[in-house]
């Protein structure tokens, strides 16, 4: 133990130099001491345990263990609830580590109560069918795989209900970080593309014919855009505007989209029959009846009929925005010129788009006012993840699902060889009377298999609590790259697919197990009888 302590001092000496060696020769000897004190508190415990004469003692011990952790994780659940995860430069926060591993650990606990009598039950049903198979597996995995009156061993339950919470939490923060992407991505953009052209030109009719056709646009419309507008407010008061003008509907769908400007496309509806024209504005243009100068000298009417947050054709713009509809303003949208910027919702590919952009108006923005821009929110999301702090998030994910899912199976197979002696007797002895060797693999699968589906569901159930009662408390800010509102959300999809996953190589350990060693063992008792 002394030469390892020793030799892992040295290590992190030649591997991360530091010139702080005091402090860190103390923590490799503080290491070393709670190790070397493993083996007489071990001792302690066995002869303590030995002087114990009567099972109750122990069970007494055991619940009081129970209810100390349910306490600790309650405790640790509502500290994190009340005060939020650390703040940002203030390094990692042990207690949000410690209470989904605490919610993990209470969920073995509690299906470790909970699965004999479940178990038993199902045992007890399969009893009154035909056939003795499904009844003896299941008996055995009611109580452990022993005889007697054993229990399901709580380690291997901890295992996989530790594989599925932290695999299930992990996807889930992925898919929200991925979802406050596309979210922010799109709030930004305005949509889910985004086509615009520099100043003095205008997208043809044939893009936006071929760009609304294209696969994944489920809404699309062009936008006429005029950012040297004077809206007179009378009594010699004015203000310079920027005009968008947009068919009101799919307007409507794209504000909704992006969260930017929602308004109810009714108000923009109607023939004004020579009158004002129905507007939209914002930025704290009043209701009423005002006139609009273009550059050129040309004046229209126009009517605010309502207020709008903001626009998702001009994010960032100066000033406040009036919004026309086509129908009404066909005489404006003349005398504006053809139309400056596409918008589509739905999810349209980035690079089908860039082609045909690329093809039929020529290459891309060299400047501000030249050449065409090509904006989608696939592209937005890849730049947001570009970020090494977010790749190294999700590789460390991966990495951490790898690893508890090689426990959990490690701990199946260690629970199917801890039984397997015992198993292979009694498989033995009911192959004497006519057992069939499916028949044997199927009483193996029915006592080993309910464990690890019973532990997938609990990981399944500790996940969702999980994220239901720490996930408002976590801020995904620093892993989406841009402010977004803390929390993370219930997805059930990456809690199935990850319970689901689990379970599956938990069966598949088994039947390699079964296929590799069963037969083995079985033989090797046939052929040796049963000395027990």
């Amino acid at each position: 133990m002394l030469p390892a302590a020793a030799l892992g001092a040295l290590l992190a000496f030649a591997l991360l130099p530091t010139p702080r060696r005091l402090p860190a020769a103390g923590a490799a000897g503080a290491v070393a001491l709670l190790a070397l004190l493993a083996f007489p508190v071990r001792a302690a415990l066995l002869l303590r345990g030995t002087a114990v004469a009567s099972g109750a003692g122990r069970g007494r011990r055991r619940l009081v263990g129970e209810f100390a952790v349910l306490a600790v994780t309650a405790a640790a659940v509502a500290q994190v609830v009340r005060r939020g995860v650390a703040p940002l430069g203030e390094g990692v926060d042990p207690l949000l580590v410690a209470a989904p591993l605490l919610l993990s650990l209470t969920g073995a606990l509690l299906l470790a109560r909970l699965q004999p009598p479940l178990i038993g039950l199902l045992a007890r049903r399969a009893g009154r069918r035909p056939g003795v198979v499904g009844f003896l597996g299941l008996a055995r995995a009611a109580r452990g795989g022993g005889g007697g009156r054993s229990r399901p061993s709580v380690l291997p339950l901890l295992a996989l209900v530790l594989a599925v919470a932290c695999g299930a939490v992990g996807a889930t923060v992925l898919e929200s970080v991925a979802a406050d992407r596309a979210e922010v991505a799109r709030y930004a953009l305005g949509g889910d593309a985004v086509v615009s052209v520099g100043s003095n030109t205008s997208l043809p009719q044939s893009f936006v014919t071929e760009a609304g056709r294209l696969p994944g646009v489920t809404a699309a419309l062009p936008v006429w855009i005029d950012d040297d507008v004077v809206l007179s407010l009378g009594g010699g008061a004015s203000v310079r505007v920027n005009v968008v003008v947009a068919d009101p509907v799919p307007y409507a769908e794209l504000a909704e989209a992006a969260g930017r400007g929602r308004f109810d496309p009714a108000l923009l509806a109607g023939d004004p029959g020579g009158g004002p024209l129905p507007a939209l504005a914002g930025g704290g243009v009043p209701e009423g009846e005002f006139d609009l100068r273009l550059a050129g000298g040309d004046a229209a009417r126009i009517r605010v009929v309502g207020h709008a947050d903001g626009t998702p054709a001009l994010v960032g713009s100066a000033g406040p925005t009036v919004v026309l509809p086509t129908g009404p303003a066909a005489d404006l949208v003349a005398r504006i010129g053809g139309p400056t910027k596409w918008l589509a919702a739905g999810r349209p590919d980035d690079a089908a788009l860039r082609a045909l952009a690329g093809r039929l108006l020529g290459p891309p923005a060299a400047g501000a006012r030249t050449g065409h821009q090509v904006r989608t929110v696939a592209s937005e999301v890849a730049a947001l993840g570009a970020d090494p702090l977010q790749a190294s998030a999700v590789r460390l994910f991966w990495v951490s699902v790898g690893a508890t899912a090689l426990s959990a199976l490690l701990s199946v197979l260690l629970t199917l060889l801890r039984a397997g002696p015992e198993r292979a007797a009694v498989l033995a002895r009911l192959r004497t009377m006519g057992l069939r060797p499916r028949q044997g693999l199927a009483l193996i699968l029915a006592e080993v298999l309910p464990q690890s589906l019973v532990a997938a569901l609990g990981g399944a159930l500790t996940a969702m609590c999980c994220v239901l009662l720490l996930g408002p408390a976590v801020d995904l800010t620093p892993l989406v790259g841009s402010g977004v509102a803390a929390g993370l959300r219930p997805l059930a999809a990456p809690i199935v697919e990850q319970a689901a996953g689990l379970a599956l190589l938990a069966v598949l350990a088994v039947l390699a197990e079964a296929a590799v060693t069963a037969r083995r063992q079985i033989t090797t008792e046939l052929r040796a009888g049963d000395a027990r």
